[in-house]
């Protein structure tokens, strides 16, 4: 994924069904993802203020994820950024 200074807020979701609890996505992102007390992963930024910043760990987190079980979308258009449909 290309991602630059000007890119848009993003919002990271989680497939609780495909979800395997790996931790990957936490290691790589962990300011912005976390494994919750069901063993599974969850973002931790409230999206509801528009967004957060697409970085680098957040990019490398859905594209490490063995199941991939994250998507990001954006969070002006909705449309889904990574990975590619």
């Amino acid at each position: 994924m290309t991602r630059g200074a000007d890119t848009e807020p993003v919002v990271v979701r989680v497939d609780r069904d495909r979800c395997i609890g790996s931790g990957m996505c936490a290691l790589s992102a962990p300011d912005s993802l976390a494994l919750g007390a069901d063993g599974l992963a969850a973002p931790l930024a409230d999206y509801a203020d528009g967004g957060a910043e697409l970085t680098d760990g957040l990019g490398e987190a859905v594209d490490c994820c063995p199941v991939e079980a994250l998507t990001l979308h954006s969070a002006r258009g909705g449309y889904r950024i990574d990975p590619a449909d």
